[in-house]
């Protein structure tokens, strides 16, 4: 039974097993293991049906989703500073995408905002950096790194007690609120190990699944509104200091109600060749967006640029510094890249 998952199947014994689908048949709440291996109503379990499931054994655990006053058409402008923590290395961005990450969080974060680079300055950046020098040369090093400084962020005197994490290269199109950031938001998590990006994920959700919890796929690129003690209990529990894992994943769910849909709140570009006007058609629904790196041309710069024209305060006088995008051209399957190779020598 256990190797034949049915959204239905809630538990079973040696001989029988409760069913939960009374909608299509007529029984007292559990049927023979023999008949429920022949059922003609058996379902896959799904990524709402792993929701439903969860929600129905530990309701007090998840609770519904917050909502919004509502009350009034005028948005609610907060008092209190809401930390924005961004893990950085300068020397791993392709350009200065942070700078436009800073600009539309102070352009369309509905409150007050305070920036934090956790990691190492940008040289144009005058504004609150908690120092973490990238981790020595090692296996996995580039994620091993952003794991070590969540670790760090967890316990740091200068992080909030609440913060919103983000990454260099998303953007907010819109005006959003902290509400909207606070809701859950994942998608439906799909097995694959096919690059170390994705065995990573595959073994976050193992220790998950070994634990009872769900496996919702929360690394969506999205901005993450954490709270530090749940997070070092995170770093704790699941000993982030040596296991390389996904802590979004990890995070959300352990302590994250029902997740929503990405969208339409979230846009991710993948297409380096899209222009200007592409971008911007795609990005209109969205108030959030992301992109891979290689996106980051001089048409994404030039979209962003016209978006959020208007340098922030910690901005210095390099400022005006524009760096030079050239892009790459992609090397066909199969063919490898002419080799420069010296002129022969005279005779």
């Amino acid at each position: 039974m256990k190797s034949t998952h049915c959204r239905y199947l809630h538990e079973w014994n040696d001989t029988h097993v409760s069913c939960g689908n009374t909608r299509d048949m007529l029984h007292s709440g559990s049927l023979p293991i023999a008949d429920c291996i022949n059922c003609f109503y058996r379902r896959p379990v799904d990524f709402f049906s792993q929701t439903e499931a969860m929600l129905r054994a530990n309701p007090n655990d998840y609770p519904t989703a917050p909502r919004t006053c509502g009350t009034c058409s005028q948005p609610k402008q907060r008092n209190a500073v809401t930390q924005f923590v961004y893990p950085y290395w300068h020397a791993g961005a392709a350009a200065d995408e942070i700078r436009f990450s800073i600009r539309s969080v102070n352009k369309f974060f509905d409150g007050k905002a305070l920036c934090t680079i956790v990691g190492d300055r940008p040289p144009w950046w005058s504004g609150h950096v908690i120092d973490c020098p990238r981790i020595p040369a090692g296996p996995n090093r580039g994620f091993n790194d952003m794991v070590n400084k969540m670790v760090t962020i967890s316990a740091h005197p200068e992080i909030h007690s609440q913060f919103v994490w983000m990454m260099d290269d998303i953007y907010f199109l819109k005006p959003v609120t902290l509400a909207e950031l606070s809701l859950p938001r994942a998608v439906p998590y799909q097995e694959a190990r096919s690059n170390s990006w994705s065995r990573r994920k595959s073994n976050t959700m193992r220790l998950l699944r070994e634990k009872g919890r769900p496996n919702h796929d929360y690394a969506t690129h999205l901005p993450h509104v954490a709270e530090k003690a749940k997070l070092a209990a995170i770093v704790e529990e699941f000993d982030l200091r040596n296991n390389c894992v996904l802590w979004e994943c990890l995070y959300g769910n352990t302590y994250r109600p029902r997740p929503y849909s990405v969208r339409p709140l979230f846009a991710r570009l993948t297409d380096p060749s899209a222009s200007a006007k592409t971008i911007a058609e795609r990005c209109r629904r969205a108030s959030v967006m992301n992109h891979l790196a290689q996106c980051f041309t001089p048409e994404m710069r030039q979209f962003l640029s016209e978006l959020l024209p208007d340098p922030v305060t910690e901005e210095s006088a390099a400022s005006e510094f524009i760096p030079d995008l050239k892009r790459k051209r992609p090397v066909r399957r199969g063919r490898r890249p002419p080799v420069k190779r010296r002129p022969k020598a005279p005779s």
